[in-house]
């Protein structure tokens, strides 16, 4: 647990933040259920061929896609997700995140979201009272020794 904690936490040390991937769009880069690391940076950095992550029209829901072109003049990146046939629409320079790594951790993403929910909250502390009952476990069955006899 603490392997996995400091997995998604440390990124933030460094300057990146953690998103989980929901959908496919970008395999094979980054699998369903993985964790993506990215860091901010300024519009003007990003190249065609970066993948980045920005905010979609709704601002609590994010995308990673790979820019395929960038209009300097209206500030917008055109992108496209890697397993998708078709462009998405522009987006603002203004709803970039950040540049994605090209390192992801499988899996992780999906305790990172569902950690998030009452149920997950539930299972990790269940989990935690497991590891800590566990730890006392061999105290409990084991037998004093008895003290030596007078002779």
């Amino acid at each position: 647990m603490i392997l996995i904690a400091g997995v998604l936490l440390l990124p933030y040390a460094f300057g990146y933040q953690t998103l989980a991937v929901l959908s496919g769009s970008m395999e094979p880069v980054y699998h369903v259920g993985s964790i993506v690391f990215v860091k901010k940076v300024p519009a003007d950095e990003i190249k065609v061929g970066d993948p980045i992550t920005f905010r979609l029209s709704n601002e609590a829901t994010f995308a990673t896609h790979r820019v395929v072109r960038i209009d300097k003049d209206k500030k917008q990146f055109v992108t496209k997700g890697d397993a998708n046939n078709m462009e998405d629409g522009p987006t603002s320079f203004e709803n970039l995140v950040g540049r994605a790594s090209n390192i992801s951790v499988p899996l992780l993403g999906y305790i990172s979201v569902n950690i998030k929910t009452q149920k997950g909250i539930l299972a990790a502390t269940g989990v935690i009272v497991l590891i800590v009952l566990l730890s006392f476990l061999p105290e409990i069955f084991t037998k004093e020794p008895e003290p030596p006899q007078p002779v």
